[in-house]
Parts: structure tokens; C-alpha cells; sequence
């Protein structure tokens, strides 16, 4: 029998410090090789079109419109529980907060994350699908992706140097957070991650419950994007400081938590794509072997890796 106050304990060991990225790496390769037996490898760039296609449509731009909505749709489902995932794992560590950032940051967000979104529709991929899930489906592309990554993070590190000395004003300025977790009297954060465990969980089983195979993937997609969520944000796993840190401090953590990652994932991928496992019987073997490995060799990709690049440097993330 457990002990009094074990499953505290073991709840604090998860939530009271931060995961090594290595590990939260080792774990997302894991979910990602899940999901592509299931459907289809992680990616996230395609779910953002979808909800914005969706905002548009609603708003009467109809040529912008789809017909997918976005409860039916595997990638935005994914990208909203992520950061549900996200929300519940801060609420649980008691690091929630409201940061309103410098208008000065604000603006170089809302510019980089424009960039991102321009970068990502021209190469046909982001950080999650293009690069990846793109570089261990062994895609052509996603090598020049990530080469127009790197020339973007170099060309935005630049920008940024240059700004730190001539206007060094433009990141300076009020800031401010809201309930923030490190205040007194914050037990309610992890209230209401328990409730939002709940919610999801409800939202899951009646997806899951409806029937047929669709509703069923559906259903696990938004299960793997809560974990996905909480792993991210544990772990801090992130993309952008892998080919930031080597020109910016010169650390190396991000870069072979990145490396190790791609590296189960390639292993994971390469195993569903030989022998055909998962969607074998809908589906023809070919066409597995060819999941996410996009038409964006090579030009596209470089040109579209830049953008994204510079984008992702200047937004912070």
C-alpha cells in the first residue's frame, strides 16, 4: 500500500521543477511516432490555416473558407489542447500568470509571428511538421527547411545585436503579470487544472465514444495533445533556442535535445514506413512511406525556412 502523502509526493517531483529538455525530447519523439501510427506525424502550421480559414469564413471572406470545421480537424484540435496541455501543466506547477510583456516586444512579436506564418505557407512547413517531423520522415525538404532556418536565426541574431546597441529602448518599457503564481494563496491554480484534466478527458470520451474510426482519431489526438502540452511545457522544449543558442551564449543544451529527439523519432518513423504499420489497410504502403515528405525541394523550402526563421527569432519563440 502506498504511504501517506507518496502521490503528493510523486505529483510535486513532476510539477515542482523543470524537466531536462533531453528527456521531454525523448517523449515528444515518442508521442509524435504515436500519432503517426494513428494518422499522421506531428505538425502544427496546417491546423493554424485551418482555424484561420475557419475565422474567415465565419467572417464572410468565403474564398478563404473550408469545409472542414475545426472540431473535425486532426491538427487544430491538436494545437488547441497543446496549450490547453500547456495551461493545465502551469497550473499544476503554479507557474500561471498573465505576462504582458513591453509594447516593444508585443510589436516584435505580432511581426514575427506574421513572418512565421508567411515563412510556414511558402516552405510548406514550421519547427513541428517541416523540420521535425520532416527531417525524420527522411524529407528532401526539410533538410532546406532547416538551412533556411539557420540563415534566418543568423540574419535575425544580427538585426537583434544591432538594436541591443542603437535603439535599445525599443525592449524597454512597462510590464506587468496578473495572477500570478507566485503570489499567496494560489492553491485554486491547481484546482483548476484538475477541472480542466476533467474537461478534456470528458471531451475525449465523447469523441472517442461516438464511433467510427474518425471520431476515434480525433478522440486520441486531442489525449496525445494534452500530454504533449504538458511535456512542452515541463521540459521547456524549444525549437528556436536550438539554432539560437550556438550564435547567441553558446550553450548546447537545446541543440542535442533536438538532436536526440529527431534521432528516436527518425528510428520510430523509419519502422512505420518499411513495414507499413498503421493506416496499412486504408491506405497504400507507398503512400506511408511518402507522410510528411512535402513537394518543397528545394528553393521553396530554403526561401520559406528564411522567412520562418527570422520570423521565430525576432518573436522570442
Amino acid at each position: 500500500m502506498f504511504k501517506k502523502g507518496v502521490l503528493k509526493e510523486l505529483f510535486d517531483s513532476l510539477f515542482s521543477k523543470t524537466w531536462p529538455m533531453w528527456v521531454g525530447g525523448i517523449l515528444l519523439a515518442i508521442l509524435s511516432t504515436l500519432l503517426f501510427v494513428i494518422k499522421y506525424p506531428w505538425g502544427a502550421s496546417g491546423g493554424y490555416v485551418n482555424i484561420g480559414q475557419n475565422l474567415f469564413q465565419s467572417l464572410g471572406i468565403t474564398n478563404l473558407g473550408t469545409g472542414t470545421p475545426i472540431n473535425m480537424h486532426t491538427v487544430a484540435l491538436l494545437n488547441i489542447f497543446i496549450i490547453i496541455g500547456a495551461l493545465i501543466s502551469a497550473l499544476f506547477s503554479r507557474e500561471f500568470g498573465i505576462r504582458v510583456a513591453p509594447a516593444g516586444e508585443l510589436v516584435k512579436g505580432l511581426v514575427g509571428g506574421a513572418l512565421m506564418g508567411i515563412g510556414a505557407t511558402v516552405g510548406i512547413g514550421c519547427t513541428t511538421g517541416g523540420f521535425f517531423s520532416g527531417v525524420a520522415a527522411l524529407s528532401g525538404g526539410a533538410l532546406f527547411l532547416s538551412l533556411g532556418f539557420l540563415i534566418g536565426t543568423i540574419l535575425a541574431l544580427r538585426y537583434l545585436l544591432w538594436e541591443m546597441e542603437a535603439l535599445p529602448n525599443i525592449s524597454m518599457g512597462k510590464s506587468c503579470t496578473i495572477l500570478s503564481g507566485n503570489k499567496p494563496k494560489t492553491g485554486w491554480q491547481r484546482w483548476l487544472g484538475w477541472i480542466l484534466i476533467a474537461v478534456v478527458l470528458y471531451i475525449v470520451n465523447s469523441y472517442t465514444s461516438k464511433g467510427g474510426s474518425t471520431m476515434k482519431v480525433l478522440g486520441w489526438h486531442i489525449l496525445i495533445a494534452l500530454i504533449l502540452g504538458i511535456i512542452l511545457q515541463r521540459s521547456r522544449y524549444c525549437i528556436v533556442r536550438a539554432f539560437r543558442e550556438p550564435f547567441m551564449t553558446g550553450e548546447a543544451t537545446a541543440p542535442v535535445a533536438i538532436i536526440i529527439s529527431v534521432l528516436v523519432a527518425l528510428m520510430g518513423f523509419t519502422v512505420i514506413k518499411y513495414f507499413g504499420v498503421g493506416n496499412a489497410g486504408e491506405i497504400s504502403v507507398r503512400a506511408i512511406e511518402l507522410k510528411s515528405v512535402y513537394a518543397n525541394f528545394w528553393l521553396r523550402a530554403l526561401i520559406g525556412g528564411i522567412i520562418f526563421g527570422i520570423g521565430m527569432t525576432l518573436a522570442g519563440g
